[in-house]
């Protein structure tokens, strides 16, 4: 393996075991709290994510960053099949089929 390769592997690790303890996730500054799901990162490696997979500015492993509130995320919580959302946050998209599940999609 190459040391680009191991380095990778250890920035996912340490990114994984922010989220070890179900925390969830808020993007930089934004209100918005994202339920987190594992996605694929740079060498294939498997990094947090928002579940809704909004763009998180290239993948920045500094963007992201655990947050113990409620999901707030419309998006996402549609993901879980909640209720409960806020009306105030626009409505992006359909709700998927009942136990469907977030999917990452190929980059290419």
């Amino acid at each position: 393996m190459s040391d680009t390769y191991e380095a990778l592997a250890v920035i996912a690790a340490a990114a994984r075991a922010a989220y070890a303890d179900g925390a969830h996730l808020r993007v930089r500054s934004s209100g918005i709290v994202h339920q987190v799901a594992m996605t694929r990162w740079l060498g294939g490696h498997l990094m947090p994510g928002p579940a809704c997979m909004v763009g998180v500015s290239g993948w920045d492993p500094g963007a992201a960053h655990p947050d113990h509130g409620e999901v707030t995320c419309r998006r996402c919580l549609k993901l879980q099949d909640r209720a409960d959302v806020d009306p105030g946050q626009l409505d992006l998209f359909d709700a998927p089929t009942p136990g469907a599940g977030p999917q990452q999609l190929p980059a290419w």
